[in-house]
C-alpha cells in the first residue's frame, strides 16, 4: 500500500513538471507582439530638459558625425558617441512616445525642434524641445490647440511623460516638465530669449613680505586679487544692445552669412560661497549672465575669455568697443575661448500665452523622483568635493623646509592659477607666446569675412570644375 502511494505522488510530480516544461516551451514560441503607433493619437508637447554635458560629445545627434577618431576610442562607430540628443530619442522610442520605426529628427510626422544646440561639454537647466508624441486615446490623429484641454484621456490624466522618460534616461539627463503647446509651435522659432552662465572662481592671494631680522613669522603685505571684478563689469555693459559679434565668434561664413545679435542683458554677480584655499588663497565664486534673443557659434566662450582678458588687466575694458568696431578691428585676434565646462543654458524664453511657469506639467510621482535623484547627486559630487579639499589641504600640511626656498619665497605657478581661476586665462593661440596673458591688440589675427567669402567661392568653383571635368571623361 505504501509502495502504491510512493508512484502515485511520484507520478504526479512527473506530470507537474511536464505541464511546466510545456508552458515554458509554448511561452517561447509566442510571437512578440508588435506596437502599432498608428492605432494612437498623438499632441504636441514642449519639454524642458536639464543635463551636465561633461561626458557627453554636445547636445545634438547630427553632431556626432563629425566627431574625429581620437574622441571616440571606446567606439567603433558613431552610434557609440554619447550626446544628450541621443540618449533624449532612445528614451523616447522606448517609452513608445514616438513611432519606434521612424526617425525622429527630420520626421514631418514627429516635428521635433530643437532650442539651444549646446556644444561638447555645455549644461543646461533649461533647455527645451518641441515634438509631437503619443497621447491617451485610440484613433488616428493630432492634437491641436484647441484640444488641449480635453485630450488627457478620459479620467482627465494625460502620460506621465516626465517619470517614463526619466526611468529611461541617463542619470546626467533629466526631464523637468512638459507644456501643452499648439500645432505649429517651435521650440526653435518661437522662442524670444535665451540666458546663458558662465561660472568662474576670484582668487586673492595674500601676499607675505620676508620676515623681519630676528623675527620668526613673516609679515603681512596687500592683497592681490588675480582677477579684476571691477573692471570685467565695465566690460560687460559695452556689450548690451545691438552689435556685430563676428570677433567673438567663431565665424562659419558657410552655414551663416548675418553676425549681427542683440543682447539684452551682461552683467556679473556674485555668489555666496566663499573659501580659504591653502594658507594664502582666498577664493569668492562669481557667474557671468549673459541674455539675448540669439546667439552665434561658441559667442558665449569667447565673450568669457574676452572679459577675462579684461579682468587680467592684459586690455583695457575699452576693448570691447575696439572689437565691436569692425572698421577699426576688422579681423579677429586670435585667442582661446573660454572652457566648456563653465558655461550652463539656464533657461529659454517665450511668449507667455504658450509657455510660462503656470503651465508646467509634472506628476507628483515624477517630481518626487526627480526631487531625490538630484539631491543624491549632489551628495555624491559633495562628497568628492569634500575628499580633493582634504587631498589639497594636504599639500600645505606643514613640511621641514629648505633653508635655501623659505616658505614666504614660494610663487603661485600659472597652472595652479588656471585651475583655480577654472578657465584657460592665459590660453594662447597659434603663434603667441606661453605665459603672462597677451594684450589682444598684440596677437595674430584671423582672415576677414571677406576673405572668407572668397575662399569659399573658390572652393565651390574648384568642386564644381572637377564636377565638369568627371563628366567630359
Amino acid at each position: 500500500m505504501h509502495q502504491n502511494n510512493s508512484d502515485a505522488e511520484m507520478t504526479t510530480q512527473e506530470e507537474e513538471e511536464e505541464r511546466t516544461l510545456t508552458k515554458k516551451k509554448t511561452k517561447m514560441k509566442k510571437i512578440k507582439r508588435t506596437f502599432d503607433f498608428s492605432k494612437y493619437k498623438t499632441r504636441k508637447i514642449a519639454l524642458e530638459l536639464a543635463y551636465c554635458g561633461a561626458n557627453h560629445f554636445g547636445f545634438s545627434s547630427q553632431g556626432c558625425l563629425q566627431a574625429s577618431n581620437a574622441e571616440t576610442t571606446n567606439a567603433k562607430n558613431n552610434s557609440h558617441i554619447r550626446t544628450i540628443e541621443g540618449a533624449l530619442f532612445e528614451a523616447l522610442k522606448k517609452c513608445r512616445l514616438v513611432d519606434p520605426s521612424k526617425e525622429i529628427f527630420g520626421e514631418p510626422s514627429v516635428d521635433y525642434s530643437r532650442c539651444g544646440r549646446t556644444d561638447r561639454g555645455v549644461s543646461s537647466i533649461g533647455n527645451v524641445v518641441s515634438l509631437n508624441v503619443r497621447c491617451k486615446g485610440v484613433g488616428g490623429g493630432g492634437g491641436g490647440e484647441d484640444e488641449e484641454d480635453d485630450e488627457d484621456g478620459e479620467n482627465g490624466e494625460e502620460i506621465d511623460y516626465v517619470g517614463n522618460l526619466n526611468r529611461a534616461l541617463p542619470d546626467d539627463v533629466r526631464a523637468l516638465c512638459w507644456y501643452a503647446v499648439p500645432d505649429g509651435f517651435s521650440s526653435r522659432f518661437n522662442c524670444t530669449s535665451r540666458r546663458y552662465e558662465y561660472h568662474f572662481t576670484r582668487v586673492v592671494r595674500q601676499n607675505l613680505a620676508p620676515p623681519p631680522r630676528g623675527g620668526e613669522e613673516a609679515g603681512k603685505c596687500e592683497p592681490e586679487e588675480i582677477l579684476d571684478v571691477g573692471r570685467m563689469r565695465e566690460a560687460c555693459e559695452k556689450l548690451v544692445g545691438t552689435h556685430d559679434f563676428r570677433n567673438f565668434c567663431k565665424m562659419n561664413v558657410k552655414d551663416c552669412r548675418d553676425y549681427t545679435r542683440h543682447i539684452k542683458e551682461c552683467r556679473i554677480e556674485k555668489k555666496n560661497t566663499e573659501r580659504t584655499t591653502g594658507a594664502l588663497l582666498r577664493e569668492t565664486d562669481w557667474v557671468l549672465i549673459i541674455e539675448g534673443s540669439s546667439f552665434l557659434w561658441h559667442m558665449v566662450r569667447c565673450i568669457a575669455a574676452v572679459l577675462f582678458q579684461v579682468g587680467l588687466r592684459a586690455d583695457a575694458p575699452d576693448i570691447i568697443d575696439d572689437l565691436l568696431d569692425l572698421t577699426k578691428t576688422p579681423r579677429k585676434p586670435l585667442y582661446a575661448m573660454a572652457p566648456e565646462h563653465s558655461l550652463v543654458l539656464v533657461g529659454c524664453e517665450y511668449d507667455d500665452s504658450v509657455i510660462n511657469p503656470g503651465k508646467r506639467r509634472v506628476s507628483e510621482e515624477a517630481r518626487q523622483g526627480l526631487e531625490m535623484h538630484a539631491l543624491a547627486a549632489a551628495r555624491m559630487h559633495r562628497l568628492k568635493a569634500s575628499l580633493w579639499e582634504e587631498i589639497g589641504g594636504k599639500a600645505h600640511s606643514p613640511v621641514k623646509e629648505d633653508a635655501d626656498t623659505p616658505s614666504h619665497n614660494v610663487k603661485r605657478s600659472r597652472e595652479l592659477t588656471r585651475g583655480l581661476l577654472s578657465s584657460t586665462y592665459y590660453g594662447t593661440a597659434a603663434g603667441e607666446p606661453k605665459g603672462e596673458p597677451v594684450s589682444l591688440k598684440k596677437r595674430s589675427t584671423e582672415k576677414t569675412y571677406d576673405e572668407r567669402i572668397a575662399d569659399l567661392n573658390a572652393k565651390n568653383e574648384r568642386k564644381k570644375t572637377t564636377k565638369e571635368e568627371a563628366k567630359v571623361r
